[in-house]
């Protein structure tokens, strides 16, 4: 019988787990925080967004193909949490991107 040898990735995930996993911040959009921001501004801001939701998604999805090993108790239950909280930052990023689209819409209508 040959033995199995430890996946030093796998290890490395669960071992930095803890860390990862964080705490998951539910904040609300605050559209009153874009009134100040000139066109550019928003701009930038939409942009760097754009730049947070796609980093965010890929992290999800390395985690999402993350092999845990089936004897390890609890092993996928923390794989359906951390997938749920970057669904949850990826949600929360895309309000605030359909808020400051908002106020881009009528503050910078030539623009679009």
């Amino acid at each position: 019988m040959k033995a199995i040898a430890p996946r030093p990735l796998a290890s490395a995930f669960l071992l930095g787990l803890p860390l990862l996993a964080g705490c998951g911040s539910m904040r609300s959009v605050d559209p009153a925080q874009y009134a100040s921001m000139n066109c550019a501004e928003l701009n930038v801001a939409l942009g760097e967004l754009a730049t947070g939701v796609t980093s965010t998604a890929i992290s999800r999805a390395n985690i999402s193909n993350t092999r845990i090993p089936f004897w390890l108790p609890g092993g996928q239950k923390a794989v359906s949490v951390l997938k749920d909280r970057r669904t949850a930052d990826i949600e929360r990023l895309q309000a605030q991107e359909a808020a400051i689209e908002a106020s881009r819409r009528q503050r910078c209508p030539r623009e679009l």
